[in-house]
């Protein structure tokens, strides 16, 4: 069994003098290029690789980030980034102008005419009034709309709220907008908003889930009804609005109440409590009489 030949010094210079400065096999000094090497042009050939490859040496600079093989596929990489996240800020950008010129184009303003297609349109892309947007349930029904008795009501199914207070206050919110929009109108005198819930067989409020992909499934009941009234006041130059709310009776009432506290304790009371103002009181007290002495 042969030993294994150990690589002389020479012959390891050699091996590595037919790798250029990137550590890639020079054509030019591989062994079947030897005998292109022999002959006349020989010693001149030899002379340019040399000059070759110093000019490779003296060129690559160990300090600096650029593929001494000359590649520029980092660099392509980076443009290729840059480029996309670019794009994506664009896209980002011109959707969010799209969709805010979409907006204000489709837009109803109750207050130049009001019918039952304004309102349902109205119901359906949203309301401005001021600088706010309201956007109302999906599920509604438009029961009124006429400037010849002065009405507007419809009622909504709310399947965003998960309890009491929730349905409160976006409720009173969406029938805000909703009258302010129409009350605008010098035709329309009272707006009324009536507003569902979904519950299960234990009374529970039952609301969309998965971003709105799996719609809410229960028992409707009515909860509340918002009543937007306008009068001319005894003063001329003002016009009295008034809102009543029907359908809070006590049970509905209390439940609303539960949920208040139990949202207020989450927060911390900085109040004083009874007992550290008697002691403040004293110790003033007490300082007082020091120095009455």
């Amino acid at each position: 069994m042969g030993k294994k030949h150990k690589m002389t010094p020479e012959e390891a210079r050699d091996l590595f003098a037919e790798l250029d400065a990137s550590g890639v096999l020079d054509p030019d000094d591989a062994p079947g290029c030897e005998q292109f090497s022999r002959g006349i042009f020989g010693s001149r050939r030899a002379k340019k690789r040399a000059a070759k490859k110093e000019a490779q040496r003296a060129a690559i600079d160990p300090l600096s980030d650029d593929d001494p093989s000359g590649s520029q596929v980092s660099k392509t990489i980076s443009r290729t980034a840059v480029l996309v996240i670019m794009g994506v800020f664009v896209f980002v950008l011109g959707m969010q102008i799209v969709y805010g010129v979409s907006r204000r184009l489709n837009t109803a303003n109750l207050s130049d005419r009001a019918n039952a297609e304004t309102v349902s349109h109205a119901m359906d892309s949203g309301v401005e009034w001021g600088n706010g947007f309201t956007q109302f349930p999906r599920e509604f029904t438009v029961n009124e709309a006429s400037e010849k008795t002065g009405t507007i009501e419809v009622s909504v199914v709310d399947s965003d709220s998960r309890n009491e207070l929730e349905l409160l206050s976006n409720s009173q919110i969406q029938a805000s907008a909703l009258a302010t929009n129409a009350l605008l109108n010098e035709k329309i005198n009272r707006v009324v908003y009536n507003v569902y819930a979904l519950v299960d067989d234990s009374g529970a409020f039952q609301h969309d889930s998965l971003f709105g992909f799996l719609p809410a499934r229960g028992a409707r009941r009515a909860m509340l009804t918002f009543v937007w009234t306008k009068t001319q006041s005894a003063t001329p130059s003002n016009i009295d609005w008034e809102l009543k709310i029907i359908g809070m009776d006590d049970d509905l009432a209390e439940a609303i109440q539960k949920q208040v506290n139990s949202v207020s304790s989450l927060a911390e009371d900085p109040g004083a409590t009874q007992a550290e103002i008697d002691e403040d009181l004293r110790m003033r007290e007490e300082e007082a009489a020091l120095f009455s002495e």
